[in-house]
């Protein structure tokens, strides 16, 4: 029997047997408005010791958009796979979490997007969570991770960090 193996029989059911975090501190920027893109080091990789385990994953990512009526959505992914959405509904777009700039001072906002979710992917085998994102508004426009929209060398202007971690809990 693994140690891995070993410790998961002694946690108690719902007691956290690893964690894994990965902490993106330089920026991301894109203008797609059409597909999902993968946000550049927004991915956690973790092996579970039991395939009855359950994964926590929780994000924390500081998004930025172009301001007034622009939004920037974001989506959790199981290697390739949407998890953590919403249900489908006529032409409604399906994501995890989403920030909406609604203001003329959109350039300065940082809007934090944060998701808890439990995850049942019943393996043994290493699993990767990663964060895709798009934008939308009637014109083109940027939306950013980790900085502002507005990013002039300025202190007025920040930049700042995003995480994704994930944590196996004991079954």
């Amino acid at each position: 029997m693994s140690k891995a193996a070993q410790l998961a029989k002694m946690v108690a059911s719902g007691g956290v047997l690893q964690v894994q975090q990965t902490v993106k501190t330089d920026t991301f920027t894109s203008n797609e408005q059409t597909n999902f893109v993968d946000v550049t080091g927004m991915s956690v990789a973790i092996t579970p010791s039991s395939s009855s385990n359950k994964i926590l994953i929780s994000y924390n990512i500081g998004t930025s958009i172009v301001n007034g009526a622009y939004s920037c959505y974001l989506k959790l992914l199981r290697g390739s796979t949407d998890i953590a959405i919403g249900d489908a509904d006529g032409n409604r777009i399906r994501v995890t979490t989403s920030a909406l700039s609604n203001t003329s001072a959109g350039g300065y906002n940082v809007y934090f997007q944060t998701l808890n979710f439990l995850d049942s992917p019943s393996t043994t085998s290493a699993t990767t969570y990663k964060v895709q994102a798009r934008g939308w508004n009637t014109s083109a426009g940027n939306f950013h991770i980790n900085r502002t929209n507005i990013d002039t060398n300025s202190v007025d202007h920040a930049r700042f960090v995003s995480t994704i971690t994930a944590m196996e809990i004991a079954s």
